[in-house]
Protein backbone atom coordinates (compact mmCIF):
# COMPACT_ATOMS: atom_id res chain seq x y z
CA UNK A 1 0.00 0.00 0.00
CA UNK A 2 1.55 3.32 -0.91
CA UNK A 3 2.19 5.79 1.47
CA UNK A 4 -0.73 8.35 -0.16
CA UNK A 5 -3.30 5.45 0.35
CA UNK A 6 -2.68 4.66 4.10
CA UNK A 7 -2.53 8.75 4.76
CA UNK A 8 -6.04 8.80 3.23
CA UNK A 9 -7.61 5.52 5.18
CA UNK A 10 -6.45 7.14 8.53
CA UNK A 11 -7.78 10.48 8.41
CA UNK A 12 -11.30 8.81 7.48
CA UNK A 13 -11.05 6.22 10.03
CA UNK A 14 -11.03 8.80 12.64
CA UNK A 15 -14.16 11.00 11.51
CA UNK A 16 -15.45 6.88 10.52
CA UNK A 17 -14.90 5.63 14.51
CA UNK A 18 -16.88 9.27 15.60
CA UNK A 19 -19.82 8.71 13.10
CA UNK A 20 -20.42 5.35 14.05
CA UNK A 21 -19.97 5.69 17.74
CA UNK A 22 -22.22 9.11 17.98
CA UNK A 23 -24.68 6.81 16.00
CA UNK A 24 -24.77 3.83 18.67
CA UNK A 25 -24.65 6.12 21.44
CA UNK A 26 -27.59 7.77 20.08
CA UNK A 27 -29.53 4.67 19.28
CA UNK A 28 -28.53 2.93 22.63
CA UNK A 29 -30.24 6.10 24.31
CA UNK A 30 -33.56 6.73 22.63
CA UNK A 31 -34.14 2.79 22.55
CA UNK A 32 -33.25 2.40 26.25
CA UNK A 33 -35.64 4.94 27.50
CA UNK A 34 -38.85 3.58 25.07
CA UNK A 35 -38.13 0.01 26.33
CA UNK A 36 -37.32 0.43 29.74
CA UNK A 37 -40.10 -0.06 31.00
CA UNK A 38 -40.89 -3.39 29.05
CA UNK A 39 -37.38 -4.38 30.14
CA UNK A 40 -38.35 -3.66 33.83
CA UNK A 41 -41.50 -5.62 33.92
CA UNK A 42 -39.98 -8.93 32.19
CA UNK A 43 -37.45 -8.96 35.30
CA UNK A 44 -34.42 -8.30 33.03
CA UNK A 45 -30.75 -7.88 34.38
CA UNK A 46 -27.94 -5.19 33.60
CA UNK A 47 -26.35 -8.11 31.83
CA UNK A 48 -29.73 -9.14 29.78
CA UNK A 49 -30.12 -6.21 29.01
CA UNK A 50 -26.62 -5.55 27.67
CA UNK A 51 -27.00 -8.79 25.30
CA UNK A 52 -30.00 -7.22 24.15
CA UNK A 53 -28.45 -4.69 22.73
CA UNK A 54 -25.30 -6.87 21.42
CA UNK A 55 -27.65 -8.47 19.81
CA UNK A 56 -29.38 -5.70 17.99
CA UNK A 57 -25.76 -4.15 16.85
CA UNK A 58 -26.16 -6.66 13.19
CA UNK A 59 -28.99 -5.21 12.52
CA UNK A 60 -28.10 -1.67 13.32
CA UNK A 61 -25.05 -1.62 11.48
CA UNK A 62 -27.19 -2.54 8.85
CA UNK A 63 -28.46 0.68 8.48
CA UNK A 64 -25.73 3.05 10.04
CA UNK A 65 -22.94 1.80 8.60
CA UNK A 66 -23.58 3.14 4.76
CA UNK A 67 -24.80 6.61 6.45
CA UNK A 68 -21.87 7.04 8.39
CA UNK A 69 -19.53 6.14 5.92
CA UNK A 70 -20.75 8.98 3.95
CA UNK A 71 -20.73 11.34 6.64
CA UNK A 72 -17.20 10.29 7.18
CA UNK A 73 -16.25 10.40 3.57
CA UNK A 74 -17.80 13.71 2.96
CA UNK A 75 -16.03 15.16 5.86
CA UNK A 76 -12.69 13.67 5.07
CA UNK A 77 -12.91 14.54 1.55
CA UNK A 78 -14.04 18.10 2.35
CA UNK A 79 -11.07 18.67 4.76
CA UNK A 80 -8.50 17.93 2.01
CA UNK A 81 -10.36 19.73 -0.37
CA UNK A 82 -10.54 22.93 1.65
CA UNK A 83 -6.79 22.37 2.59
CA UNK A 84 -6.04 22.14 -1.05
CA UNK A 85 -4.30 18.78 -0.60
CA UNK A 86 -6.91 17.09 -3.76
CA UNK A 87 -5.09 20.00 -5.77
CA UNK A 88 -1.29 19.14 -4.64
CA UNK A 89 -2.74 15.22 -5.33
CA UNK A 90 -3.72 15.71 -8.52
CA UNK A 91 -0.68 17.88 -9.09
CA UNK A 92 1.04 15.14 -8.61
CA UNK A 93 -0.15 13.09 -11.33
CA UNK A 94 -2.51 10.95 -9.01
CA UNK A 95 -5.85 10.68 -10.72
CA UNK A 96 -9.36 10.81 -9.03
CA UNK A 97 -10.09 7.02 -9.49
CA UNK A 98 -6.86 6.56 -8.52
CA UNK A 99 -6.78 8.74 -5.41
CA UNK A 100 -10.42 7.13 -4.35
CA UNK A 101 -9.15 3.14 -4.53
CA UNK A 102 -8.40 3.17 -0.79
CA UNK A 103 -11.76 4.00 -0.15
CA UNK A 104 -13.35 1.74 -3.40
CA UNK A 105 -11.60 -1.19 -1.17
CA UNK A 106 -12.82 0.07 2.17
CA UNK A 107 -15.89 -0.22 0.46
CA UNK A 108 -16.45 -3.53 -0.60
CA UNK A 109 -14.50 -4.66 2.64
CA UNK A 110 -17.91 -3.15 4.06
CA UNK A 111 -20.21 -4.45 1.69
CA UNK A 112 -18.98 -8.14 2.26
CA UNK A 113 -19.27 -7.52 6.24
CA UNK A 114 -22.54 -6.30 5.76
CA UNK A 115 -23.08 -9.54 3.88
CA UNK A 116 -22.22 -11.68 6.28
CA UNK A 117 -23.72 -10.11 9.10
CA UNK A 118 -27.05 -9.84 7.55
CA UNK A 119 -26.85 -13.42 5.81
CA UNK A 120 -25.18 -15.61 8.78
CA UNK A 121 -25.35 -13.49 11.68
CA UNK A 122 -28.19 -11.41 12.01
CA UNK A 123 -31.35 -14.36 12.13
CA UNK A 124 -29.16 -15.86 15.13
CA UNK A 125 -28.85 -12.57 17.00
CA UNK A 126 -32.74 -11.67 16.41
CA UNK A 127 -33.19 -14.84 17.92
CA UNK A 128 -31.82 -14.43 20.74
CA UNK A 129 -33.09 -11.06 21.11
CA UNK A 130 -36.76 -12.72 20.74
CA UNK A 131 -36.32 -15.32 23.62
CA UNK A 132 -35.37 -12.02 25.69
CA UNK A 133 -38.48 -10.22 25.45
CA UNK A 134 -40.46 -13.10 25.52
CA UNK A 135 -39.48 -13.83 28.88
CA UNK A 136 -41.73 -13.36 31.49
CA UNK A 137 -40.69 -12.94 35.04
CA UNK A 138 -38.98 -16.27 36.46
CA UNK A 139 -39.78 -17.96 33.73
CA UNK A 140 -37.52 -19.96 31.28
CA UNK A 141 -35.94 -18.90 28.45
CA UNK A 142 -36.29 -21.83 26.20
CA UNK A 143 -39.97 -22.29 26.29
CA UNK A 144 -39.39 -18.84 24.25
CA UNK A 145 -38.75 -20.51 21.20
CA UNK A 146 -41.37 -22.70 21.08
CA UNK A 147 -44.32 -22.28 17.92
CA UNK A 148 -47.55 -24.72 18.13
CA UNK A 149 -49.52 -26.07 15.22
CA UNK A 150 -47.12 -25.69 12.43
CA UNK A 151 -49.13 -26.92 9.07
CA UNK A 152 -46.32 -27.63 6.38
CA UNK A 153 -46.89 -28.83 2.97
CA UNK A 154 -44.12 -29.88 0.07
CA UNK A 155 -46.17 -29.52 -2.66
CA UNK A 156 -43.01 -30.76 -4.69
CA UNK A 157 -42.90 -34.10 -3.44
CA UNK A 158 -46.44 -34.16 -2.11
CA UNK A 159 -45.52 -34.25 1.86
CA UNK A 160 -47.97 -32.61 4.36
CA UNK A 161 -46.31 -32.21 8.28
CA UNK A 162 -48.52 -31.35 10.88
CA UNK A 163 -46.57 -30.69 14.48
CA UNK A 164 -47.71 -30.10 17.82
CA UNK A 165 -44.87 -28.09 18.55
CA UNK A 166 -41.56 -26.98 17.25
CA UNK A 167 -38.39 -25.57 18.87
CA UNK A 168 -36.40 -23.07 16.68
CA UNK A 169 -32.97 -23.64 18.76
CA UNK A 170 -32.93 -27.12 19.32
CA UNK A 171 -35.30 -28.36 16.27
CA UNK A 172 -37.19 -30.82 18.65
CA UNK A 173 -40.89 -31.84 17.59
CA UNK A 174 -44.19 -32.16 19.69
CA UNK A 175 -46.83 -34.34 18.30
CA UNK A 176 -44.98 -34.80 14.64
CA UNK A 177 -46.87 -36.11 11.85
CA UNK A 178 -45.78 -36.47 8.34
CA UNK A 179 -47.84 -38.26 5.20
CA UNK A 180 -45.92 -39.01 2.50
CA UNK A 181 -46.58 -40.81 -0.52
CA UNK A 182 -44.58 -43.88 -0.53
CA UNK A 183 -40.92 -44.30 -2.36
CA UNK A 184 -40.10 -44.95 -5.71
CA UNK A 185 -40.01 -48.67 -6.03
CA UNK A 186 -42.37 -49.60 -3.38
CA UNK A 187 -44.40 -52.83 -3.66
CA UNK A 188 -46.80 -54.94 -2.39
CA UNK A 189 -46.31 -58.80 -1.90
CA UNK A 190 -48.99 -60.72 -1.65
CA UNK A 191 -48.37 -65.04 -0.43
CA UNK A 192 -50.92 -67.68 -0.28
CA UNK A 193 -50.81 -70.90 0.59
CA UNK A 194 -53.77 -71.72 -1.64
CA UNK A 195 -56.01 -69.72 -3.96
CA UNK A 196 -58.88 -71.16 -6.07
CA UNK A 197 -60.50 -69.40 -8.48
CA UNK A 198 -64.29 -68.23 -7.45
CA UNK A 199 -66.71 -65.59 -9.07
CA UNK A 200 -63.88 -64.25 -11.21
CA UNK A 201 -61.48 -63.69 -8.65
CA UNK A 202 -59.09 -65.65 -7.05
CA UNK A 203 -60.45 -66.94 -3.25
CA UNK A 204 -56.69 -67.34 -1.14
CA UNK A 205 -56.30 -69.12 1.89
CA UNK A 206 -53.35 -68.35 4.63
CA UNK A 207 -52.14 -65.31 2.53
CA UNK A 208 -49.09 -63.00 4.03
CA UNK A 209 -49.48 -59.50 2.97
CA UNK A 210 -46.03 -57.87 3.26
CA UNK A 211 -45.52 -54.03 2.50
CA UNK A 212 -41.97 -52.70 1.41
CA UNK A 213 -41.89 -48.91 1.65
CA UNK A 214 -39.01 -48.84 -0.99
CA UNK A 215 -36.92 -50.80 -3.16
CA UNK A 216 -34.14 -51.60 -0.64
CA UNK A 217 -36.43 -52.28 2.32
CA UNK A 218 -35.66 -55.03 4.63
CA UNK A 219 -38.27 -54.84 7.24
CA UNK A 220 -41.85 -54.90 5.86
CA UNK A 221 -44.64 -53.98 7.09
CA UNK A 222 -46.21 -57.53 7.69
CA UNK A 223 -50.31 -58.41 7.65
CA UNK A 224 -51.74 -61.55 7.79
CA UNK A 225 -55.07 -63.15 7.25
CA UNK A 226 -57.03 -66.67 7.05
CA UNK A 227 -59.29 -65.95 4.34
CA UNK A 228 -59.62 -63.24 1.78
CA UNK A 229 -60.86 -62.06 -1.94
CA UNK A 230 -58.45 -60.67 -4.44
CA UNK A 231 -60.08 -58.05 -6.80
CA UNK A 232 -57.07 -57.17 -7.70
CA UNK A 233 -55.63 -60.79 -9.04
CA UNK A 234 -57.97 -61.44 -11.73
CA UNK A 235 -55.73 -63.66 -14.23
CA UNK A 236 -57.66 -66.67 -15.18
CA UNK A 237 -56.66 -70.20 -14.65
CA UNK A 238 -56.65 -70.46 -18.70
CA UNK A 239 -54.37 -67.74 -19.28
CA UNK A 240 -52.22 -69.06 -16.35
CA UNK A 241 -51.67 -72.47 -17.93
CA UNK A 242 -50.55 -70.44 -20.83
CA UNK A 243 -47.31 -69.07 -18.70
CA UNK A 244 -43.53 -70.24 -18.88
CA UNK A 245 -43.08 -73.01 -16.61
CA UNK A 246 -42.87 -76.87 -16.22
CA UNK A 247 -45.27 -79.93 -16.92
CA UNK A 248 -45.98 -82.39 -14.62
CA UNK A 249 -48.19 -85.68 -14.98
CA UNK A 250 -50.06 -86.19 -11.76
CA UNK A 251 -52.19 -88.93 -10.98
CA UNK A 252 -55.32 -87.99 -9.53
CA UNK A 253 -57.84 -90.21 -8.58
CA UNK A 254 -61.25 -89.60 -10.50
CA UNK A 255 -64.73 -91.79 -9.55
CA UNK A 256 -65.70 -93.53 -12.28
CA UNK A 257 -68.94 -95.30 -12.59
CA UNK A 258 -69.17 -98.83 -13.87
CA UNK A 259 -72.29 -100.44 -15.15
CA UNK A 260 -72.58 -104.35 -15.39
CA UNK A 261 -74.62 -107.52 -15.23
CA UNK A 262 -74.10 -107.35 -11.33
CA UNK A 263 -75.35 -103.45 -11.45
CA UNK A 264 -74.05 -99.84 -10.70
CA UNK A 265 -70.68 -99.42 -9.46
CA UNK A 266 -68.88 -96.42 -8.56
CA UNK A 267 -64.65 -96.90 -9.07
CA UNK A 268 -61.88 -94.49 -8.22
CA UNK A 269 -59.54 -95.30 -10.80
CA UNK A 270 -55.75 -93.25 -10.66
CA UNK A 271 -56.60 -90.48 -13.93
CA UNK A 272 -53.14 -89.27 -15.71
CA UNK A 273 -53.72 -84.96 -15.61
CA UNK A 274 -51.44 -82.37 -16.59
CA UNK A 275 -49.98 -79.58 -14.03
CA UNK A 276 -47.66 -76.65 -14.32
CA UNK A 277 -45.67 -75.91 -12.52
CA UNK A 278 -42.77 -73.34 -11.16
CA UNK A 279 -45.18 -70.61 -13.25
CA UNK A 280 -43.75 -66.92 -13.82
CA UNK A 281 -45.01 -64.24 -15.50
CA UNK A 282 -46.10 -60.62 -15.75
CA UNK A 283 -49.49 -59.19 -16.00
CA UNK A 284 -50.57 -55.61 -16.93
CA UNK A 285 -49.73 -53.05 -13.91
CA UNK A 286 -46.19 -54.66 -13.87
CA UNK A 287 -47.52 -57.08 -11.27
CA UNK A 288 -45.12 -60.07 -11.05
CA UNK A 289 -46.57 -63.83 -10.66
CA UNK A 290 -44.92 -66.89 -9.63
CA UNK A 291 -46.85 -69.95 -8.65
CA UNK A 292 -45.83 -73.33 -7.18
CA UNK A 293 -48.61 -75.53 -9.29
CA UNK A 294 -51.53 -74.90 -11.30
CA UNK A 295 -54.27 -77.53 -11.33
CA UNK A 296 -56.44 -76.60 -14.37
CA UNK A 297 -58.98 -79.12 -13.24
CA UNK A 298 -59.86 -77.60 -9.35
CA UNK A 299 -58.35 -74.49 -10.77
CA UNK A 300 -56.11 -74.20 -7.52
CA UNK A 301 -52.72 -72.57 -7.02
CA UNK A 302 -50.55 -74.02 -4.94
CA UNK A 303 -47.82 -71.70 -3.40
CA UNK A 304 -49.14 -68.39 -4.64
CA UNK A 305 -46.70 -65.19 -4.71
CA UNK A 306 -47.51 -61.71 -6.44
CA UNK A 307 -45.72 -58.63 -6.62
CA UNK A 308 -47.41 -55.74 -6.94
CA UNK A 309 -46.07 -52.10 -7.60
CA UNK A 310 -47.23 -49.37 -5.12
CA UNK A 311 -50.07 -48.14 -6.02
CA UNK A 312 -49.60 -44.45 -7.07
CA UNK A 313 -52.30 -42.93 -4.24
CA UNK A 314 -50.92 -45.28 -2.00
CA UNK A 315 -49.35 -43.13 0.78
CA UNK A 316 -47.26 -43.73 4.75
CA UNK A 317 -48.62 -42.33 7.73
CA UNK A 318 -46.18 -41.46 10.63
CA UNK A 319 -47.19 -40.08 14.12
CA UNK A 320 -45.21 -39.62 16.78
CA UNK A 321 -45.28 -38.50 20.28
CA UNK A 322 -41.49 -36.65 20.30
CA UNK A 323 -39.29 -35.95 17.20
CA UNK A 324 -35.77 -34.52 16.75
CA UNK A 325 -33.58 -33.76 13.85
CA UNK A 326 -29.86 -36.18 14.71
CA UNK A 327 -27.13 -37.00 12.77
CA UNK A 328 -28.47 -35.35 9.69
CA UNK A 329 -31.73 -37.14 9.17
CA UNK A 330 -35.66 -36.74 11.33
CA UNK A 331 -36.16 -39.69 14.23
CA UNK A 332 -39.13 -39.49 15.80
CA UNK A 333 -40.02 -41.51 19.05
CA UNK A 334 -43.55 -43.79 20.30
CA UNK A 335 -44.04 -43.97 16.57
CA UNK A 336 -47.42 -45.18 14.82
CA UNK A 337 -47.09 -45.63 11.19
CA UNK A 338 -49.62 -46.50 9.00
CA UNK A 339 -49.28 -47.78 5.16
CA UNK A 340 -52.29 -47.07 2.80
CA UNK A 341 -52.54 -49.18 -0.36
CA UNK A 342 -54.73 -46.73 -1.67
CA UNK A 343 -56.43 -43.48 -1.96
CA UNK A 344 -59.70 -45.39 -0.42
CA UNK A 345 -58.12 -47.54 2.05
CA UNK A 346 -60.12 -47.68 4.50
CA UNK A 347 -58.04 -50.76 6.00
CA UNK A 348 -54.49 -49.34 6.63
CA UNK A 349 -51.44 -51.33 7.74
CA UNK A 350 -50.44 -50.38 11.29
CA UNK A 351 -47.48 -51.02 12.82
CA UNK A 352 -45.82 -49.07 15.96
CA UNK A 353 -41.71 -48.26 16.77
CA UNK A 354 -40.56 -47.11 19.54
CA UNK A 355 -38.11 -44.89 17.58
CA UNK A 356 -37.91 -44.05 13.89
CA UNK A 357 -35.43 -43.05 11.76
CA UNK A 358 -37.26 -41.42 8.63
CA UNK A 359 -34.44 -40.73 5.99
CA UNK A 360 -34.88 -39.19 3.03
CA UNK A 361 -37.20 -36.62 4.16
CA UNK A 362 -36.19 -33.32 2.74
CA UNK A 363 -37.96 -30.99 4.42
CA UNK A 364 -34.83 -29.52 7.65
CA UNK A 365 -34.99 -27.70 10.56
CA UNK A 366 -34.07 -24.50 8.37
CA UNK A 367 -37.05 -25.54 5.98
CA UNK A 368 -39.62 -25.19 9.16
CA UNK A 369 -37.80 -21.84 9.95
CA UNK A 370 -38.30 -20.52 6.83
CA UNK A 371 -41.84 -21.27 6.32
CA UNK A 372 -42.50 -19.41 9.93
CA UNK A 373 -40.61 -16.69 8.89
CA UNK A 374 -42.28 -15.87 5.79
CA UNK A 375 -45.63 -16.98 7.72
CA UNK A 376 -45.27 -14.95 10.48
CA UNK A 377 -43.85 -11.68 8.33
CA UNK A 378 -47.18 -11.88 5.61
CA UNK A 379 -49.10 -11.97 8.83
CA UNK A 380 -47.64 -8.45 9.53
CA UNK A 381 -46.98 -5.24 8.38
CA UNK A 382 -46.02 -4.89 5.01
CA UNK A 383 -42.28 -5.55 4.71
CA UNK A 384 -40.23 -2.12 4.08
CA UNK A 385 -36.60 -3.73 3.49
CA UNK A 386 -34.71 -6.92 3.28
CA UNK A 387 -35.95 -9.18 6.36
CA UNK A 388 -35.93 -12.51 4.63
CA UNK A 389 -32.15 -14.11 4.66
CA UNK A 390 -31.26 -15.52 0.98
CA UNK A 391 -31.37 -18.62 2.55
CA UNK A 392 -34.81 -18.35 4.09
CA UNK A 393 -36.27 -17.45 0.48
CA UNK A 394 -34.82 -20.71 -1.06
CA UNK A 395 -35.81 -22.96 1.33
CA UNK A 396 -39.64 -21.29 0.84
CA UNK A 397 -39.07 -21.72 -2.45
CA UNK A 398 -38.24 -25.18 -2.21
CA UNK A 399 -41.21 -26.42 -0.31
CA UNK A 400 -43.48 -24.20 -2.60
CA UNK A 401 -42.62 -24.42 -6.38
CA UNK A 402 -46.01 -22.60 -7.28
CA UNK A 403 -46.15 -19.20 -4.90
CA UNK A 404 -49.20 -16.82 -5.39
CA UNK A 405 -47.96 -13.54 -7.44
CA UNK A 406 -48.55 -11.26 -4.70
CA UNK A 407 -46.43 -13.43 -2.57
CA UNK A 408 -43.56 -14.08 -5.10
CA UNK A 409 -43.38 -10.33 -5.77
CA UNK A 410 -42.52 -10.36 -2.00
CA UNK A 411 -40.00 -12.75 -2.37
CA UNK A 412 -37.97 -11.37 -5.61
CA UNK A 413 -37.56 -8.23 -4.01
CA UNK A 414 -36.78 -9.17 -0.99
CA UNK A 415 -34.27 -11.88 -2.83
CA UNK A 416 -32.52 -8.48 -4.39
CA UNK A 417 -32.58 -6.14 -1.57
CA UNK A 418 -30.96 -9.01 0.04
CA UNK A 419 -28.05 -8.84 -2.55
CA UNK A 420 -27.90 -5.06 -3.39
CA UNK A 421 -28.31 -3.74 0.16
CA UNK A 422 -24.84 -4.15 1.36
CA UNK A 423 -23.41 -2.83 -1.77
CA UNK A 424 -24.39 0.70 -0.91
CA UNK A 425 -21.79 1.00 0.77
CA UNK A 426 -19.47 1.10 -2.26
CA UNK A 427 -22.24 3.45 -3.76
CA UNK A 428 -21.82 6.13 -1.65
CA UNK A 429 -18.01 6.14 -2.09
CA UNK A 430 -18.91 7.19 -5.62
CA UNK A 431 -21.97 9.71 -4.92
CA UNK A 432 -19.13 11.42 -2.17
CA UNK A 433 -16.29 11.68 -4.64
CA UNK A 434 -18.03 14.58 -6.81
CA UNK A 435 -19.60 16.24 -3.84
CA UNK A 436 -16.80 16.82 -2.06
CA UNK A 437 -13.61 17.37 -4.08
CA UNK A 438 -14.66 19.97 -6.22
CA UNK A 439 -12.50 23.07 -6.48
CA UNK A 440 -13.37 25.82 -4.09
CA UNK A 441 -13.25 26.36 -0.43
CA UNK A 442 -15.81 24.70 0.92
CA UNK A 443 -17.05 25.00 4.81
CA UNK A 444 -16.65 21.73 7.34
CA UNK A 445 -20.61 21.37 7.76
CA UNK A 446 -20.92 21.34 4.10
CA UNK A 447 -20.11 17.37 4.42
CA UNK A 448 -22.68 17.01 7.51
CA UNK A 449 -25.09 18.60 5.26
CA UNK A 450 -24.77 17.41 2.26
CA UNK A 451 -24.69 13.38 3.89
CA UNK A 452 -27.84 14.07 5.16
CA UNK A 453 -29.83 15.23 1.73
CA UNK A 454 -28.14 12.11 0.41
CA UNK A 455 -29.40 9.60 2.78
CA UNK A 456 -32.57 11.24 2.65
CA UNK A 457 -32.76 10.99 -1.17
CA UNK A 458 -31.13 7.23 -1.15
CA UNK A 459 -33.65 6.00 1.36
CA UNK A 460 -36.69 7.80 -0.09
CA UNK A 461 -36.04 5.94 -3.27
CA UNK A 462 -35.56 2.78 -1.82
CA UNK A 463 -38.49 2.72 -0.18
CA UNK A 464 -40.37 3.68 -3.59
CA UNK A 465 -38.43 1.30 -5.33
CA UNK A 466 -39.61 -1.16 -2.21
CA UNK A 467 -43.52 -0.53 -2.44
CA UNK A 468 -43.59 -1.20 -6.22
CA UNK A 469 -41.46 -4.25 -6.13
CA UNK A 470 -43.50 -6.12 -3.48
CA UNK A 471 -46.51 -4.78 -5.05
CA UNK A 472 -45.93 -6.36 -8.52
CA UNK A 473 -45.60 -3.02 -10.33
CA UNK A 474 -42.05 -3.56 -11.10
CA UNK A 475 -39.72 -6.21 -11.25
CA UNK A 476 -37.94 -7.19 -8.05
CA UNK A 477 -34.60 -6.90 -9.35
CA UNK A 478 -35.15 -3.25 -10.49
CA UNK A 479 -36.89 -2.39 -7.46
CA UNK A 480 -33.92 -3.36 -5.30
CA UNK A 481 -31.25 -2.26 -7.35
CA UNK A 482 -32.78 1.10 -8.20
CA UNK A 483 -31.59 3.16 -5.90
CA UNK A 484 -28.01 1.87 -5.71
CA UNK A 485 -28.15 1.94 -10.03
CA UNK A 486 -29.53 5.61 -10.27
CA UNK A 487 -26.96 7.21 -7.27
CA UNK A 488 -24.02 5.30 -8.44
CA UNK A 489 -24.73 6.44 -12.22
CA UNK A 490 -24.89 9.97 -11.16
CA UNK A 491 -21.42 9.86 -8.94
CA UNK A 492 -19.48 7.89 -11.97
CA UNK A 493 -21.19 11.01 -14.27
CA UNK A 494 -20.24 13.83 -11.81
CA UNK A 495 -16.74 12.36 -11.27
CA UNK A 496 -15.95 12.14 -14.88
CA UNK A 497 -16.71 15.78 -15.61
CA UNK A 498 -14.94 16.94 -12.98
CA UNK A 499 -12.27 19.61 -14.09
Amino acid sequence: MRLLDRYLLRELLVPLGFCLGGFLVFWLAFDLLGQLTGFQQRGLGMGEIASFYVYGLPELLGTVLPVGFLLALLYALTNHTRHHEITAIRAAGVSIWRMCVPYLGLGLVFSLILHGLGEYVMPGFKEKQEILLRKDRGGAASEALWRERIDLENARERRVWNIGAFHLGTAELKAPRVRTPLEPGARRVLTARLAKWTNGVWQAKGVVERIHRSADDADPALETGADRHLPVLKVDPEELFRWEGRDLTVMIPVNHWITNELGRTNVVIPTPTLWRTNLVGETAGGMKWRVGSLDPQRQELVGLEVTIPADPSAWRLVIGQTGGWREGEWKFAGVTEYLFRGATDGDPMPMTHEELGLAGLGETPDMIRSELRVASLRRGRTMKRAELTLAEIRDYRRLHPRVPPELEATLETQWHARLAGPWTCLVVVLIAIPFSVAPGRRNLFYGVAGSIGIAFAFFVLQKFGFALGQSGRVPGWLAAWLPNGVFALIGIVLTSRLP
